[in-house]
């Protein structure tokens, strides 16, 4: 041992180094580096807590006819075919693209984060994927997304053949809706491993919602196919968290017995129109949280007064398993409730929505009203011609809330 002394003092050095190193690794965050499940709250990769507070960008790459002006039930399919009996498939086809183009811009994504939100919801057609051009218009938002430090969550609000029968799952006409289809099925799982295989590494997507409101014939069904989509995400991409939403339009999370994976989240919707049973749908979804260990988060809610969202956002505020929600949503025509941006409608494109977004087809306008009204409306539909109402902006975030959603922001 005598002729090592020499040799402890740099024995100690080199100790002291792992043990610096061993410590360091310690305190090193998770290596997942994208938002992720921690308990029932949703963290980044740093491990800090993100209250995901933000916008649905409904009636862009899905259409529902309200948001454009007329039809309450009125499907994407329904108002394209209406569209391509009224102006003829080359003129439908290009008002498709120009939509895809014109209604959400780097401009409404930077008023987005400017007002202090800190997240877009991205309602999804399955059908913009059938040519490229959906995935650069996908991948383009998420270029100003990371320019401006706001999450995304893919939404994947219509699935082949339909989750639902209601015109927001724009189920189409083979009436073979995606439980009763096992092609459906299929394709839907492909689209996803997809989307999880494109977007792996893109650490500004927040996760993955997998189907809007679904109606499955039982909750069996449901949790059987969300097995199927979460083995093939996880194939490709194993750190996005994915979201869940239950049956009865996002309200019934009875199905789930345990968690379908490790690291996901419930999404519940709420609106209220008919009675104010807000503590008792929120008590509900809160006690699966807490029994699964599971996040929550509200995916949509809207549609109301000023007094009522305000409200609402105190209720979630005050739940410590809700990390965040996202309001439906950030563009519309003009509706009872009001709104964020508000197109405002002109009038050449009232005569066209009027006859498209019927059921059945309203009485036709004439061919060049009918065109001088598209040109109206795609103009009328970017941010800056639109009305931005700031007192429902200041319902949804008050200063305290705001500053909150700022400290949350993408790295």
């Amino acid at each position: 041992m005598t002729r090592f002394r020499h040799l402890l003092p740099l024995l100690a050095i080199l100790l002291g180094a792992a043990c610096g190193g061993l410590a360091q690794a310690a305190d090193l965050p998770p290596a997942n580096r994208m938002l992720h499940q921690q308990g029932t709250r949703i963290v980044d990769g740093q491990a800090r807590e993100v209250r995901l507070r933000g916008v649905n960008l409904g009636g862009w790459l899905i259409w529902e006819g309200w948001i454009f002006g007329k039809g309450i039930l009125t499907s994407e399919s329904t108002l394209m075919n209406h569209l391509t009996d009224l102006v003829g498939a080359p003129e439908a086809l290009e008002f498709r693209r120009q939509v895809h183009d014109k209604f959400i811009t780097e401009a409404d994504i930077q008023q987005i984060a400017q007002a202090g939100f800190n997240c877009v919801r991205v309602p999804l057609n399955h059908r913009i994927f059938h040519d490229p051009g959906g995935w650069t218009v996908l991948d383009r938002l998420l270029g100003w997304c990371e320019k401006y430090q706001v999450y995304v969550v893919l939404d994947l609000h219509a699935a082949p053949g339909g989750q639902s029968g209601f015109g927001m799952a724009d189920p189409g006409e083979d009436h073979r809706l995606l439980w009763a289809s096992a092609e459906n099925q299929a394709r839907t799982v492909a689209l996803w491993a997809a989307l999880a295989t494109r977007y792996r590494h893109r650490q500004i997507i927040a996760g993955y919602d997998l189907l809007n409101e679904p109606a499955p014939p039982s909750g069996s069904a449901l949790v059987n196919l969300y097995q199927r989509i979460s083995t093939a995400v996880r194939a490709q991409d194993p750190d996005h968290l994915m979201i869940l939403e239950g049956a009865k339009f996002a309200t019934d999370f009875s199905m789930f017995d345990k968690p379908l994976c490790a690291n996901q989240a419930f999404s519940f919707h709420i609106y209220n129109w008919f009675g104010d049973d807000r503590p008792q749908k929120i008590a509900a979804c809160q006690d699966c949280a807490r029994k699964l260990q599971t996040p929550l988060w509200v995916g949509e809610f809207g549609e109301n007064s000023y007094a009522m969202i305000r409200s609402t956002v105190e209720l979630f505020d005050r739940c410590p398993e809700i990390n965040g929600w996202a309001f439906w949503t950030w563009k519309k025509a003009p509706t009872t409730f009001p709104g964020l941006a508000v197109i405002k409608v002109p009038d050449h494109w009232l005569p066209v929505i009027t006859s498209i977004g019927s059921l059945f087809g309203g009485s036709k306008p004439d061919p060049a009203t009918a065109r001088t009204g598209i040109k109206e409306f795609l103009a009328a539909m970017a941010f800056q011609n639109t009305i931005y109402d700031i007192r429902m902006e200041q319902a949804l975030l008050p200063k305290p809330s705001r500053r909150g959603a700022q400290a949350s922001s993408p790295p």
